[in-house]
């Protein structure tokens, strides 16, 4: 951060915060996986930067000057700028602190986005441990948590537990879609999980793993293979006509945030 004038850095509740020149702070996070917002919002624009697309956006209206920046690294979890006077959330100017948020966003990913040149920061983990899944409880790994992201928001006691063939399931489900998450108890990998009949198959990366894609008109179906071969999948069927425009980002979506889960051994 030297060459925007960096004064100092402190550790704070939230992460890192970063304090420039004319009292402007800055704290970077790994956010969430890159999604829609619904929330209203001030301010919500879109951004590019080194090549890598996302958006800056602000949710409290003026005379609040705060200002934030999200970008799609094509990651399970997205990077977050978020812009601000260091003393007072009315103070300072919404546009110097867009800018700010931009020009710190541009720093962090040129270091560390592959897709921007960077190389991942020394001993960061990109994918979980082979056995991650051995004997674990599907509704802990796909939890009704990582549905809500999708909009499937059937709280904990709506999680319903199933078995097939394959291994076990769990279903999410309200009036707008489901979710069902599944693993199988076989190593066999992709090759051993028949793809659903008639849908439109793309076999894909999902971070550093072998995925596949499966889609029809209202249920996409997102299989990862893990390093022993287990294989993780995310089925969203669409039930009402706005769900079933969004089914595979929707899918990815919720096992982003299942794989993050299971990387940092939070499910």
């Amino acid at each position: 951060m030297q060459p925007l004038g960096l004064v100092s850095t402190k550790g704070v509740l939230s992460g890192c915060q970063f304090v420039f020149p004319n009292n402007k702070g800055a704290q970077v996070h790994a956010y969430s996986p890159y999604s829609w917002i619904t929330q209203d919002s001030a301010v919500m624009e879109p951004v590019e930067i080194a090549g890598i697309k996302g958006r800056k956006y602000a949710f409290d209206p003026e005379p609040v000057t705060f200002c934030s920046v999200n970008m799609d690294v094509r990651a399970y979890a997205s990077i977050a700028v978020d812009a601000y006077d260091v003393d007072s959330d009315e103070a300072g100017n919404r546009a110097e602190h867009c800018e700010l948020a931009k020009k710190v966003a541009e720093v962090v990913v040129k270091k560390f986005v592959p897709l921007a040149g960077g190389t991942p920061a020394s001993g960061t983990v990109q994918e979980p441990v082979p056995d991650a899944l051995a004997n674990a409880d599907i509704c802990e790994i796909v939890k009704f948590t990582h549905a809500n992201y999708a909009g499937v928001n059937a709280g904990r006691e709506g999680a319903q537990k199933g078995e097939t063939s394959l291994g076990p399931t769990c279903t999410h489900e309200v009036p707008y879609a489901k979710v069902v998450g599944m693993y199988t108890n076989g190593v066999g990998g992709l090759e051993a999980l028949p793809p659903k009949a008639g849908a439109e198959v793309r076999n894909e990366k999902f971070g550093s793993l072998k995925a596949r894609y499966e889609q029809t008109a209202e249920t996409c179906a997102l299989s990862v293979q893990l390093g022993n071969g287990q294989v993780l999948q995310v089925d969203f069927i669409g039930k009402k006509k706005e769900a079933m425009s969004r089914t595979c980002v929707s899918a990815r979506l919720v096992l982003s945030v299942s794989m993050l889960a299971l990387i940092t051994g939070e499910h």
